[in-house]
C-alpha cells in the first residue's frame, strides 16, 4: 500500500475518502431537491418525487440488495444511478481501498453534481423573478 509506513493511519485516509463521496453526493442531491423545489407548482408534487424518483433509486443503487441477482437491464440501469456510485465509492474506500477505477465514480459524481447545480440554478431563478 501506498501509505504503509508514511506515518499515515489507512483508516483515517478512507474515512477522509468517504467523507468526500459523500459530500460530492450531497451536493448532487441537494442541487436536485432545489431544482424540483423550483419546477413544482405546488408542494404535493414532493411526495410524487418521493415515491417515484428518489424510492426507486434508493431500492437499486446496492446498498440493500447486491445488484448480481437484478436482471442485466437493472444492473445497467443503477449504474446510471447516481447513489449506486455513492455507495460502490463508500464501500470501496472504507473496505477495499482506492482502485484507480474509482476516478469514474467520483466524476460522475462530479458531473452529477455540477449539472443538477446548473439546472436548479434557471428553475430557482425562473420561478424567482416570476
Amino acid at each position: 500500500s501506498l501509505m504503509n509506513g508514511c506515518g499515515v493511519d489507512p483508516w483515517d485516509v478512507a474515512a477522509l475518502g468517504a467523507n468526500v463521496h459523500a459530500w460530492l453526493s450531497g451536493l448532487g442531491w441537494a442541487c436536485f431537491g432545489i431544482m424540483i423545489a423550483g419546477f413544482a407548482k405546488s408542494f404535493e408534487i414532493f411526495n410524487f418525487v418521493v415515491s417515484a424518483v428518489l424510492t426507486p433509486l434508493f431500492l437499486i443503487a446496492g446498498t440493500f440488495f447486491p445488484l448480481d441477482g437484478f436482471p442485466e437491464w437493472i444492473q445497467a440501469l443503477a449504474k446510471l444511478n447516481p447513489l449506486y456510485w455513492t455507495v460502490e465509492l463508500v464501500r470501496d474506500a472504507v473496505l477495499y481501498g482506492f482502485e484507480w477505477v474509482d476516478l469514474a465514480g467520483v466524476a460522475y459524481l462530479i458531473l452529477f453534481a455540477l449539472v443538477l447545480w446548473r439546472i436548479a440554478i434557471v428553475a430557482m431563478t425562473r420561478k424567482l423573478i416570476d
